[in-house]
């Protein structure tokens, strides 16, 4: 596998295999040594699984990107890495074409997903607003928002572009772009930087502290 990945990456010139690694250990000594812009992790591996690795890959360097490459497509899994910070989640029956995409979208800043953990995803974020505890300043606003509109304003605010909202709530640009819109007129806010101000006044943003103004 890992031989089948370096040769499809050795056909792209922009690309340079720097290493590979054949268990968690070896993966995380290399990371630490090579510090890559990507790391491919499949969840399956010996000696420290992929999710233990990608936790330590994400604390040698944040900016490093994972993209999972895996069988493996239980919801906690998907949860797990989502949790852990991973930008793209790949089941092995991927072409290669969408490992390319999903290294050009992470590169770019971009999240990418299989169809399936897309499901996971939205499913999570989902849940994840409705458990929220708004706080009280501008809360009377914040109640007039649906909840699909609370979900997109929360995605908004976390950084995802209307092409991703879409694709993880399986709706169309133009609806979530209808969302927005609707979203900033009840609440009297016009830009995504607003948004994610009274995102985190709302105290929708567990990490509010790590995005600057």
């Amino acid at each position: 596998m890992r031989q089948g990945i370096r040769q499809l990456l050795s056909l792209h010139d922009n690309y340079n295999v720097v290493g590979d690694a054949c268990d968690g250990v070896s993966a995380i000594e290399k990371t630490k040594r090579l510090l890559p812009d990507v790391v491919v992790l499949d969840i399956s591996i010996p000696k420290i699984n992929g999710i233990e690795t990608a936790k330590q890959i994400r604390s040698i360097d944040l900016g490093i990107k994972i993209i999972v490459l895996t069988m493996y497509e239980a919801k906690d899994i998907i949860t797990r890495m989502l949790d852990i910070g991973v930008s793209a989640y790949l089941n092995k029956e991927s072409t290669d074409t969408d490992l390319v995409a999903a290294i050009e979208a992470t590169m770019g800043g971009q999240m990418f997903f299989s169809p399936s953990v897309s499901k996971v995803m939205a499913e999570k974020l989902t849940n994840r607003t409705s458990d929220i505890c708004v706080t009280d300043l501008n809360k009377e606003t914040y109640d007039k928002l649906t909840g699909r509109e609370k979900t997109i304003l929360y995605m908004v605010a976390e950084g995802y572009c209307s092409k991703e909202i879409a694709k993880h709530l399986s709706i169309s640009i133009n609806t979530v772009n209808n969302h927005r819109a609707n979203i900033m007129k009840k609440i009297n806010i016009h830009d995504a930087v607003g948004l994610t101000k009274y995102a985190i006044d709302l105290g929708l943003l567990v990490n509010s502290d790590q995005k600057d103004f």
